[in-house]
């Protein structure tokens, strides 16, 4: 149960990949500002590129920058002549994950195997060798049944855990048992449950006043009972290696690009740069206010209820990273400049930011020939949409049919709503922005209604065509243009290419 407990506490780094042509646009952080409107700058860039394969692992022993910790401190993560330091990373983690559900069942298993440590000293528990590797081939012989191919050792892998170290894990687990059947008076030989053994510790914990203190931790201390205490800079370590490798390596990527960006600015004055951190705080405060989405919830309740330290918030690398692309954009770019950068592509923001209609889009899949995948040819699934169609007759009814038949889980939850679609629209199939771009050299009222069946490479699909956007004024334009040098200059400090951890290929 204790194993379980610690291997639950690993983020899974795995992803279910989508069904249907609209892949959903990819989040690029988990961060304080991705669940407010109004991404950062690093997002941006992250959405609109896909990332590069690591170049490689970073080497344990690279030479370090200069920091807190001064010379010899353990670096975690590097981009050309930049680096990242496990403190470094500590202290975004307080900010971000501590408090988080991550955090929050990190600490508790930290807790535990505390207390598991003195009990199994003081009740003189100590399995032998022999039983642990006992355990440990049963184990394993359970992961490779399930289907994992490389069994413990890929397991072990996954969660960053040496062999040492889930010996030790597998050691405390055998006292968890132990404790739990001698409690409940069993024998020796009589099996106890996990929920027994969850509701055994829970008791103990709760007989010693165990309590988790809230970051960030004033007095250095994240927890304490009334025989032992787990103070920050343990746990924080101990978080930073149950974390999953692609949180860390996000994490780190974002520390590194605002460090280079820095960089690119050595003249910044400090209070200039505190002013725009605290406006582009403010902004997302607004955006807040007036995301129906929030349901009338300020932005600083949102991100306490999600475990991130409010009142470090400017301390964070997305917050910062996007007042500083910010600050290069208005040094590098006036009035005129952005109206050359525009007319030299035009025909690039137009087709993003210019005219659109907003699409409902209703998908069947279908192929060449049935399969075990496929239940339809593209024949079958054009006859069936058509046959769809008559019962269409006005958008409400074009949206029920979406959200009971349509076979994209990425925009059936919607009522096969997809927004604006105009010519160039990212994460929207090539044959629907063609449609777009067609319906728009028509008269608006023309355009709109039912399209005839669309044939994409895996399916076939109905739009709904609805209001059109007019061009944008030269107001609106340009903050798209600034948006786009912000993107630009983002990729051009730090391409995630050029960005190596100690977590790489785990």
């Amino acid at each position: 149960m204790f194993l379980a407990t610690l291997f639950a506490t690993v983020a899974s780094v795995g992803s279910v990949p989508s069904t249907g042509p609209l892949d959903p646009r990819a989040a690029a952080m988990a961060t304080a500002a991705s669940s407010l409107s109004g991404r950062p700058e690093v997002e941006l860039a992250a959405s609109q590129a896909p990332a590069a394969p690591p170049q490689g692992a970073l080497p344990v022993s690279a030479p370090p920058a200069a920091s807190a910790r001064g010379e010899g401190a353990e670096v975690v993560a590097q981009a050309l002549d930049t680096t990242v330091t496990a403190e470094e990373l500590e202290s975004l983690l307080v900010i971000r994950r501590a408090a988080g559900e991550e955090g929050r069942s990190t600490l508790r298993h930290l807790a535990e195997s505390k207390l598991l440590e003195r009990l199994g000293a003081e009740n003189r528990i100590a399995p032998d060798d022999e039983e642990l590797e006992r355990r440990t081939r049963a184990f394993d012989q359970d992961i490779k049944r399930s289907g994992s191919i490389d069994g413990l050792t890929g397991h072990l892998r996954k969660a960053r855990l040496t062999r040492e170290e889930f010996k030790h894990f597998l050691a405390l687990g055998v006292v968890q048992e132990t404790l739990t059947r001698r409690a409940l008076g069993l024998a020796d030989d009589k099996t106890v449950t996990p929920d027994q053994q969850r509701i055994w510790i829970e008791e103990e914990l709760q007989k010693r006043d165990f309590q988790a203190l809230p970051p960030p931790w004033k007095e250095g201390i994240a927890a304490r009972a009334a025989d032992f205490t787990i103070r920050a800079p343990e746990f924080l370590t101990y978080l930073r290696k149950r974390m999953s490798a692609d949180t860390l390596r996000e994490d780190c990527y974002q520390l590194l690009l605002e460090k280079r960006m820095r960089a690119r600015l050595p003249d910044l004055a400090p209070e200039k740069f505190a002013a725009a951190v605290q406006e582009e705080l403010q902004r997302r405060r607004d955006d807040a206010k007036l995301d129906p989405k929030t349901k009338g919830l300020g932005l600083d309740q949102i991100l306490a209820a999600q475990g991130i330290v409010v009142e470090r918030l400017k301390d964070d690398p997305a917050v910062r990273i996007s007042a500083l692309s910010k600050l290069w954009v208005e040094r590098s770019y006036d009035a005129e400049t952005l109206k050359r950068v525009y007319q030299a592509e035009r025909d690039l923001f137009d087709g993003l930011f210019g005219p659109a209609h907003e699409v409902g889009f209703l998908f069947l899949r279908g192929a060449g020939f049935k399969n075990t995948f496929n239940p339809r040819t593209f024949d079958e699934a054009e006859r069936e949409l058509a046959a769809l169609a008559t019962r269409a007759r006005s958008r409400e009814e074009f949206r029920e049919l979406a959200r009971t038949v349509s076979e994209d889980a990425d925009t059936k939850a919607a009522a096969g709503e997809i927004g604006w679609v105009s010519p160039l629209t990212p994460k929207v199939p090539r044959e629907v922005r063609d449609e777009v771009t067609r319906r728009l050299a028509l008269p608006e009222r023309e355009a709109q209604g039912l399209t005839r069946p669309l044939r994409l490479p895996n399916g076939v699909c109905l739009l709904w065509i609805g209001r059109r956007r007019p061009p944008p004024s030269w107001e609106s334009m340009a903050a798209q243009v600034k948006a786009e040098m912000r993107r630009r200059f983002v990729e051009d400090v730090l391409p995630r290419s050029a960005v190596v951890t100690v977590f790489e290929g785990s």
